[in-house]
C-alpha cells in the first residue's frame, strides 16, 4: 500500500467539492431556465385564452344578431294585408334587420383574425343584406300594386256611375 499524501487528498478533495459546486450551479441554473420558461409559457396560454375568449365573445354577438334577424324575417312573412299599421311596421322590422346586419358586417371588419367561420358568417350577411333589399323591393311593390288597384277600382266606380247617369238621362 501506497502512503496517503496529503497535498494529493487536498487536491482530491477540492476538486471533489469544485465539481458538486459546478453541479449545483448547473441545477440551479437549469431549475432557474425552467420555471422561465414555465412562466412565459402560462403568459402565451392566458394570451391565446383571452383571445379565445374575444372570439366567442365576438361569436356569440354576430349569433344573437343573426337570431335577431330570422326573428325578424319571420314577423316580417306573417303580414298579409296592406295597410299604413302593417307597412309602417313592416318599415319598421326592415331597419331592424337592416340595423343588425350592420352590427354584423362591423364585428366582422373588427375582427383581426381571419377564420373560415368569419367568411362563412360574411357571406350569409351578404345573402341577408340581398333578402332585405328584395324584401323591400317586394313590399313597394305590393304597396304600389295595391295603390293601382284601388285607383283602378276607384276609376271602375265613376266610369260605371257616369254609365248609369248617362243612361238615366236618355233612357236606354
Amino acid at each position: 500500500m501506497k502512503p496517503v499524501n496529503s497535498s494529493d487528498l487536498r487536491n482530491a478533495y477540492i476538486r471533489f467539492v469544485l465539481y458538486f459546486v459546478a453541479l449545483i450551479a448547473f441545477s440551479i441554473l437549469a431549475l432557474y431556465f425552467f420555471f422561465l420558461t414555465s412562466n412565459r409559457e402560462v403568459t402565451m396560454l392566458n394570451e391565446r385564452v383571452k383571445q379565445s375568449d374575444d372570439l366567442i365573445a365576438v361569436r356569440s354577438d354576430i349569433n344573437n344578431n343573426f337570431d335577431i334577424i330570422l326573428q325578424r324575417m319571420q314577423q316580417l312573412s306573417q303580414y298579409t294585408k296592406m295597410n299604413a299599421e302593417e307597412m309602417n311596421n313592416q318599415t319598421l322590422l326592415l331597419n331592424d334587420i337592416q340595423e343588425c346586419n350592420l352590427k354584423i358586417q362591423d364585428k366582422l371588419h373588427q375582427n383581426p383574425v381571419a377564420l373560415k367561420s368569419f367568411e362563412l358568417y360574411k357571406k350569409l350577411s351578404d345573402n341577408i343584406s340581398t333578402a332585405a333589399n328584395v324584401k323591400d323591393s317586394l313590399y313597394t311593390t305590393r304597396f304600389q300594386i295595391e295603390s293601382l288597384r284601388s285607383q283602378l277600382e276607384s276609376c271602375n266606380r265613376t266610369n260605371r256611375s257616369a254609365v248609369n247617369r248617362i243612361k238615366g238621362r236618355f233612357g236606354r
